[in-house]
C-alpha cells in the first residue's frame, strides 16, 4: 500500500513585506523622476524664455544704437547726404523744434512718452523739412527703431538736475525760473559764451550767437519702447571768434589794397576787431580796417589752433596735391578739407590757386593762396598763411585763423557768422553724454 502525502505552501510574512516595500520604492522613484522631469522642463522653459528675452533685448539695443547713428549722420551736411540732412529750418533755433525719424507709416506719436503738442513735431522728408504727416523717412527699412531729435533746452537741463546752485550750463539769460513742456526756455548752445572764453562750454543767451545748439537724440529700439537710448551731441565749434583775421604771431599786410571787416555780415553776432594779433602787425595805408574797434588789436587770448584743427578734421577730405582751378565744396553744401602743409615745398606749403571753396580749409603747417581765391567759411592754418592775391585777389567770407599772416596781394576779409555756422555743419557730431533709459 502506497501512501501519498501532500504539502501545503504557506507564504512567508517577509516575502509580503518585501513586495510592498518594492512597490512603494517604485512609486517613490516614479514621483521623484516626475518631479525632476517637471523641474527640468520648467527650468528649460524658463531658460529658453530668458534666452529669448535676452536676444530680443540685444536686438532692440542694437536697433536703438542704429537709430542714434542715423540721427547723428543726418545732423551732418555732406555732399552724399545733403537731401537727408535734418536741421531746424528757423532762422534762429526754435526751442520747440522737434524732429522724428520713423521707419513705418504705422508709427504714431502716441508711442512717444514725451510727446508734446506744443512742439513742432516734424517728420522731415527731402524737400519738406516741416512735414508733419506720418510717413517713413528713415534711411533704412528693416530695423524697427524710431528716433526723436530736438535742441537741448533749459527744460531738458532742469529735468537732468540743473539748478542755480548746481548748474549744468552757463546761464546768461538773466532768469532762474523753472520751465515746462510748453515753455522750454532758451536753447542750450555749445561754444564760447564770450570773446574772453578759451574753452567751449554749454550756455544760454538771449542774444544772437554764432554757435550751434546742443542736440538731444532719443532712440527707441521698437515701438514698445522697451530699449531706449539717449545721447547729447554737438558739432565741434572750432576756435573762438576773436577777429575777422586772427594770428597767434605776426601779421604783415603789405598788399596794394585790402579791406578787413569785423562787422558780422550775417547781422547777428557781435562785431569783432578786423585783426587780432599775438606778435606784431605791419600794414600799408592802402589796407582799410572796419570793426569794433576799427583797428588791429593785440591778442589777449592765445588760441590752440592745433587742437581746433584736430577737433574739426574728422571725416575731412584730404588734399595731397596743390589745388588749381578747383571748386572745393559748394555754397549750399560746404565741405571740410585737410592738408599737411609740411609735406609740400617750403616755405609755401600747399598752394591753392584760382580756386573757389565753401566750408573749412585746415592746414597743418604753411599754406599759400594765389591768384583769385574766393572762400566762404573758415580757413585755419597752424603755420604761416601767405596771401598772394592777383586780380580780384583773395576774398574770404567767414574768417581766417593762422599762426602768422603774410599778405602781398589784394585782400578782402569779411567776418560772417552764418558762413561759419554753415561750415561747421559739415563736421561730424561728437557725443557729450550717453545713457540707457530704463
Amino acid at each position: 500500500m502506497v501512501r501519498c502525502s501532500s504539502h501545503t505552501m504557506i507564504a512567508s510574512p517577509n516575502a509580503n513585506h518585501n513586495s510592498g516595500f518594492a512597490l512603494v520604492a517604485v512609486l517613490l522613484l516614479v514621483a521623484v523622476v516626475g518631479i525632476v522631469t517637471a523641474t527640468v522642463l520648467q527650468t528649460t522653459s524658463t531658460e529658453i524664455q530668458i534666452s529669448g528675452n535676452h536676444r530680443q533685448a540685444v536686438q532692440e539695443f542694437y536697433a536703438a544704437e542704429a537709430g542714434l547713428a542715423e540721427a547723428r549722420s543726418r545732423l551732418r551736411k555732406t555732399m552724399g547726404t545733403a537731401a537727408a540732412f535734418i536741421a531746424d529750418p528757423a532762422v534762429s533755433p526754435d526751442p520747440l523744434w522737434t524732429a522724428y525719424v520713423v521707419e513705418s507709416a504705422a508709427w504714431s506719436p502716441s508711442v512717444d512718452p514725451d510727446y508734446s503738442p506744443h512742439d513742432t513735431n516734424v517728420i522731415p522728408v527731402p524737400g519738406n523739412p516741416s512735414n508733419t504727416v506720418v510717413q517713413p523717412n528713415s534711411l533704412q527699412t528693416e530695423l524697427p527703431y524710431w528716433v526723436k531729435i530736438r535742441h537741448k533746452t533749459e527744460y531738458d537741463a532742469e529735468r537732468a538736475g540743473h539748478r542755480p546752485a548746481t548748474p549744468h550750463y552757463l546761464d546768461q539769460d538773466g532768469s532762474t525760473s523753472r520751465h515746462s513742456k510748453g515753455n522750454r526756455g532758451n536753447v542750450v548752445y555749445f561754444g564760447y559764451p564770450s570773446q574772453t572764453s578759451r574753452l567751449p562750454v554749454s550756455f544760454t543767451t538771449t542774444k544772437a550767437t554764432p554757435w550751434l545748439p546742443l542736440q538731444k537724440i532719443v532712440s527707441h529700439g521698437n515701438t514698445t519702447g522697451s530699449v531706449v537710448l539717449e545721447t547729447e551731441v554737438f558739432h565741434p565749434p572750432g576756435p573762438n571768434h576773436l577777429g575777422a583775421l586772427y594770428a597767434s604771431g605776426n601779421v604783415s599786410l603789405n598788399g596794394a589794397s585790402g579791406v578787413i571787416n569785423g562787422h558780422d555780415a550775417c547781422g547777428g553776432a557781435d562785431s569783432l576787431p578786423p585783426v587780432l594779433f599775438g606778435g606784431t602787425v605791419t600794414s600799408t595805408p592802402s589796407i582799410q580796417f572796419q570793426g569794433n574797434p576799427a583797428s588791429p588789436q593785440p591778442n589777449a587770448l592765445t588760441l590752440d589752433l592745433g587742437g581746433a584743427l584736430a577737433d574739426l578734421s574728422a571725416g575731412a577730405s584730404v588734399l595731397t596735391a596743390d589745388q588749381t582751378n578747383q571748386q572745393l565744396g559748394q555754397a549750399d553744401v560746404p565741405m571740410v578739407f585737410l592738408a599737411n602743409g609740411t609735406s609740400f615745398v617750403q616755405p609755401d606749403g600747399i598752394r591753392i590757386r584760382q580756386t573757389s571753396g565753401s566750408g573749412i580749409l585746415l592746414v597743418e603747417g604753411n599754406a599759400t593762396l594765389e591768384g583769385e581765391v574766393h572762400w566762404h567759411g573758415m580757413i585755419l592754418v597752424t603755420g604761416t598763411l601767405f596771401l598772394r592775391g592777383q586780380g580780384s585777389g583773395t576774398v574770404i567770407r567767414g574768417g581766417i585763423w593762422a599762426g602768422r599772416i603774410d599778405q602781398t596781394g589784394p585782400l578782402s576779409v569779411q567776418y560772417d557768422s552764418c558762413r561759419l555756422q554753415a561750415a561747421l555743419l559739415a563736421v561730424p557730431t561728437l557725443v557729450r553724454t550717453w545713457k540707457e533709459i530704463f
